[in-house]
């Protein structure tokens, strides 16, 4: 699946693409951008579109805060996943969305970070099927 991200540098755009297959790498990768705490979306999608503007299935992941993230499927059916047991943030949180600088209403940043990168692993594991909150141990 591909993976992107772009962070705003002021007088430019910090963009990253890379292809991954491994479920593990994927996860590793996200922890690594969650650590170096820079707030920033993750796109992760397989299927190419024929139109540069149609966002294919996959998924959007939000991380770098500290203690709150979010995935939103993007497809006809999907939407963001939220943990009824994470109560969401104090105010809205700011993301590098594409280079922008964009704001997440509370109600969509209730997933921990673990969380979040966990439903990208599995996603890539079973190869784009819908996401959903992991089953508690």
């Amino acid at each position: 699946m591909k993976v992107t991200w772009t962070y705003d540098r002021g007088d430019h755009r910090d963009n990253h693409e890379t292809d991954l297959t491994d479920a593990d790498a994927l996860e590793a990768l996200l922890r690594e951008i969650h650590q170096a705490g820079e707030p920033v979306v993750v796109t992760i999608f397989s299927d190419i579109t024929d139109d540069p503007d149609d966002l294919p299935p996959g998924l959007q992941i939000g991380l770098g805060h500290r203690t709150h993230a979010f995935v939103v499927y993007i497809a006809d059916d999907g939407g963001y996943l939220n943990d009824p047991t994470v109560l969401p943030p104090d105010q809205e949180l700011r993301y590098d969305l594409g280079g922008v600088p964009t704001e997440y209403p509370t109600e969509h940043l209730r997933l921990r970070p673990d969380t979040a990168i966990q439903v990208a692993g599995t996603f890539l594991k079973t190869g784009g099927t819908p996401p959903h909150l992991p089953c508690p141990e």
